[in-house]
């Protein structure tokens, strides 16, 4: 999900509600208005007790987190939003026991949510296609201190980096262990 910079106070405001949370997602979901995913008809009823749509054509009735990494999670959609609010904020990457403390859930479950999350970013970046001028460079990561440096050092991986050139800004970036 695409969202511009966004500080702690205006994230908390804008989804501090679970169903802020679903209205988001729904927007996400279907910008031009529900679309059944059985008959493709765009003519569905809210059932909002439930938060489920159905089709007016073949009844099919659809979630608004069906097929979504948030469907069939016991956990509350909210605690999800500030997973990936914290996710995306955090300058490095953030611990499942630091993030299990912010959003107060057990450390493997704050694990599990982000092994999903992580797995949805991955696959969100395998649909980019780089275009325009593409830079392009190796460099070694990993491996211990101590010993050799540079390309003869042992315990390195080398990674492919595919950078867009968007005049003196970066674009999408795509990165390739090798």
């Amino acid at each position: 999900m695409k969202m511009p910079e966004t500080s702690f106070f205006e994230w908390q405001r804008q989804f501090s509600a679970e169903i802020d949370c679903l209205n988001h997602i729904k927007k996400m979901r279907w910008p031009n208005g529900f679309v059944c995913p059985r008959c493709s008809c765009e003519h569905a009823y809210e059932l909002t007790t439930r938060n489920v749509y159905e089709c007016s054509q073949c009844h099919k009735q659809t979630s608004v987190t069906a097929d979504t990494l948030f469907h069939g999670s016991r956990i509350p959609i909210t605690k999800w939003f500030w997973a990936i609010y914290f996710l995306g904020s955090d300058k490095g990457s953030i611990s499942a026991l630091r993030l299990s403390k912010h959003i107060e859930v057990n450390w493997r479950t704050a694990r599990l949510i982000l092994s999903k999350l992580r797995t949805a970013m991955g696959h969100r970046d395998s649909l980019y296609r780089l275009s325009g001028v593409i830079e392009i460079d190796d460099a070694l990561v990993g491996g211990r201190r101590k010993g050799k440096r540079g390309r003869g050092a042992e315990g390195k991986t080398p990674v492919l980096v595919a950078v867009e050139s968007k005049g003196k800004r970066a674009g999408f970036i795509a990165m390739q262990a090798v």
